[in-house]
């Protein structure tokens, strides 16, 4: 074989490699984080050097990993035969009942990375997900490659392994289950429809087959593996429907009268074939692996409908889904930047457009009748001989229709693919209704069928373009085109990445794992609380995995609050039996906002007192009370850690909105800050300060005014407030009609300036985080960090 011939054998495998190469060095720049200036790079930085996790999910399925490596399932502990997680919603913690993919991968490439040199498991999870997600070109490449060409699989292996939402969940250090999210789709796709469309017996069995360990091995890894299955079953259920009766293609469904035995019958069926083994054999394992909890699973996409409601569905507590980035529907414009740009989205709808072009019937010139026979001479015989050689070659190129252009392997199986990518499609753009998380899914048959297009025009163009070299010019131009949106976009992002915490934060936790009891509870806003049970090992009111219950209505009331005793009633009761209070309660009252009264009223007094106020105030037996007191005033209470942070400044606009719901319209008001860096310039007898956020503020001696500057006026605020080494030297009440308050914070020769809605001056975040909690008698510094200037994180001991 020469060398030519073996080129030409090796050019997938080349093709692939380049294009996994690019995938991968993309999504490796992010280790460097180059969006974080040079001289604080360090202060984003592991022990290790590598840059903390991007964001806060990542510390969770690296838990659940360092738990598998260690003892081999994913929980902390084993309860009732269940993964157990006592870190998590705790008390009393929760399922661990995890898709275990990510942990096995991962702890695979641990093994792997170990045999060659000394690498921590936190490294090789750093590095997981930019391997994995690069690998999803494989299967795009060819994929896209068998039904078209070598341009079109690499258009849709650089679109698919690029496009932007996906390669922003999956750079170095964004360590989550995204990273599955495209090749395993692919695989059980490619692998179903290879099934459907082949015509060897052997080959349908053999692809189906395929097609179920790749379903079985996506449910493994993402609870969402169920859209696939439905997707699958629906596209063959049409695409056999049309073909039977619309297309009156009787091979579609053979009949049954035609064979001896109903085996002899279902082997030769098609269509029905592979669907029923898909579906029976992917059902069957899935259940083997996940047992009745496949059933959840497969109930998901009917409990998701409702998922952004107000309200959450069993109380009237309010939906912390609301307030999550990831599940507002975007717009037009951003779904267009998340696929990859205007390109790669015109591209796809340019393909799926063409693959119904190719439906198009071909039109068939009638014949003329017949006229009259007369002689010819010859020389008008030499003449219409000469003008049909003429016309001939027009004929033969109109004959050779758009479905000239198709591969046989698309052409011959037009339908289906026309079926399959319209209700891809279309179903995954429904779910961009509940999130732009969803774009995600969508973008995948949107950028094969880019790739598709390509593929298509790649066709056309050697159609006219009779030398190869200028085709291959020309197609390379095109996959510039189509590739450039979406290569830029990454590196654009990989640039950009900042890691989701810093030093101060993780020195924080470190000391709280090092100085404290054990049995200590932590509660924050929901965002941290994986970071906090990775670095500082403790026990986590609420997380990123279940912060969609009452916990966040009862967190935020702490945080916003101005009564001291009920924020620490609060707390104290979360710390010490979890949900267990109010719980109790609402089955006696059956009304939650009529719970909520009640607890406002026991939290802030002892347990006899609170008894007394449930029989004599609310009709409860002295069992019910004492039933509801052993929860909300916990005889032994359970050590809280309190943590108020920096990033909850900006996040106000939230737990300000949980903690003031108003259970009787069913709604609330988010309140805010506006928190800047800020000047003062002395004079004589005088100090003017001046915030980046327009607060300004002239001590004139005795005299203190200020507010927010708006052009050539002052505006009033309600309260004027000036804070100096933890101490308040100025607070004062300007004008009560005014919606704002404004404070001044000098702290170690640092200062900042605050604007806030009055509605916040008094609570208890303004009281801890801002006045480092002057005059408290419940909370108690326990550690801020930085020691100096502004601090970014604060750890309270609640008494």
């Amino acid at each position: 074989m020469d060398a030519k011939n073996i080129l030409f054998k090796l050019k997938p495998i080349i093709i692939v490699i380049l294009i996994f190469s690019l995938a991968f060095s993309l999504r490796a720049e992010a280790s460097g984080i180059p969006g974080v200036p040079d001289q604080v790079k360090a202060y984003f930085q592991e022990d290790n050097g590598l840059p903390y996790f991007s964001e806060m999910d990542s510390y969770y399925n690296y838990r659940l990993t360092e738990n598998f490596v260690e003892h081999g399932y994913l929980g902390d502990t084993i309860k009732n035969g269940t993964d157990w997680d006592l870190h998590s919603y705790f008390p009393p913690g929760r399922s661990a009942e995890y898709p275990p993919l990510i942990a096995w991968i991962t702890a695979f490439f641990y093994y792997l990375a170990n045999i060659f040199g000394d690498y921590s498991l936190l490294q090789v999870s750093f590095w997981t997900s930019a391997i994995v997600a690069s690998l999803c070109i494989i299967p795009a490449f060819f994929f896209v490659r068998d039904i078209t060409n070598d341009y079109g699989g690499i258009a849709a292996a650089v679109m698919v392994g690029l496009s932007t939402f996906y390669f922003s969940h999956t750079f170095a250090g964004f360590f989550d289950t995204d990273m599955f999210n495209m090749i395993l789709p692919i695989l059980v796709v490619w692998f179903f429809s290879v099934s459907i469309t082949a015509t060897e017996r052997r080959k349908k069995i053999l692809y189906a087959v395929y097609a179920s360990i790749s379903m079985l091995v996506f449910s493994l890894a993402w609870s969402g593996w169920w859209y696939i299955l439905y997707l699958l079953v629906g596209v063959t259920i049409v695409y056999m429907l049309i073909s039977k009766y619309i297309l009156e293609k009787e091979e579609s469904v053979r009949s049954w009268k035609n064979y001896d035995t109903k085996k002899e019958w279902f082997l030769d069926q098609p269509i029905i074939l592979p669907l029923v083994l898909f579906l029976v054999i992917s059902l069957v394992t899935i259940f083997l692996a996940w047992g009745t909890e496949m059933f959840t699973f497969l109930t998901q996409p009917f409990s998701s409908i409702n998922l952004l409601s107000t309200t959450q569905h069993a109380s009237s507590y309010p939906n912390v889904f609301v307030s999550v980035g990831e599940l507002q529907a975007p717009t037009i414009s951003a779904v267009v930047t998340d696929v990859g740009g205007i390109v790669p989205f015109l591209l796809g709808i340019g393909g799926i457009l063409s693959l119904y072009w190719g439906l198009k019937p071909k039109t068939t010139t009638g014949k003329k009748p017949k006229a009259a026979k007369t002689r010819k001479t010859r020389k008008q015989k030499n003449r219409k001989k000469s003008r049909k050689q003429v016309e001939e070659p027009e004929v033969v190129k109109e004959q050779k229709d758009f479905k000239g252009l198709l591969k046989p392997a698309l052409r011959d199986n037009l339908v289906y693919y026309v079926v399959l990518f319209t209700v891809w499609l279309g179903g995954t753009a429904y779910l961009l209704t509940n999130g732009i998380r969803f774009v995600e899914s969508f973008s995948l048959p949107l950028l094969l069928c880019a790739g598709i297009f390509v593929g298509i025009i790649a066709e056309y163009l050697k159609t006219q373009i009779k030398t190869p070299t200028y085709h291959v010019i020309a197609m390379a131009l095109v996959l510039i085109l189509a590739s450039y949106g979406p290569v830029g976009l990454a590196y654009s992002t990989a640039n950009s990445v900042v890691p989701g915490t810093d030093d101060s934060m993780v020195d924080t936790l470190t000391w709280v794992n090092n100085n404290t009891n054990n049995n200590s509870v932590m509660t924050s806003w929901w965002d941290f609380g994986h970071l906090f049970a990775v670095k500082a090992d403790r026990g986590v009111t609420f997380d990123g995995g279940s912060q969609n219950n009452a916990r966040a209505y009862w967190v935020g009331k702490a945080l916003y609050t101005s009564d001291e005793t009920l924020s620490a009633g609060i707390l104290k009761m979360l710390s010490s039996s979890g949900d267990n209070g109010y719980n109790t309660l609402e089955t006696y009252t059956n009304d939650t906002g009529k719970t909520v009264e009640i607890m406002d009223k026991i939290l802030v007094v002892d347990k006899t007192a609170a008894e007394n106020i449930m029989t004599s105030q609310y009709g409860l037996t002295a069992e019910q009370a004492k039933n509801v007191s052993q929860y909300t005033n916990p005889t032994n209470v359970t050590p809280d850690l309190f943590v108020t942070s920096y990033d909850m400044v900006g996040k106000a606009g939230w737990w300000s909105y949980f903690g003031s719901w108003n259970f009787t319209a069913g709604n609330s008001t988010n309140y805010i800050y506006s928190l800047a860096q800020a000047n003062a310039t002395s004079g004589t007898n005088s100090l003017k300060i001046m915030g980046e956020n327009n607060v300004t503020i002239q001590i004139n001696g005795s005299s203190v005014t200020g507010g927010i500057s708006m052009g050539n006026k002052v505006v009033q605020p309600h309260r004027l407030m000036v804070v100096v080494n933890g101490t308040t030297a100025v607070d004062t009440i300007v004008n009560n009609d005014s919606a704002f308050s404004v404070m001044a914070i000098y702290q170690d020769n640092n200062m900042i300036t605050v604007a806030m809605n009055r509605q916040l001056e008094n609570s208890m975040f303004t009281r801890l985080y801002f006045l480092q909690g002057q005059g408290l008698s419940h909370f108690k510094l326990a550690t801020k960090k930085p020691s100096t200037g502004i601090s970014e994180v604060m750890v309270w001991n609640v008494t």
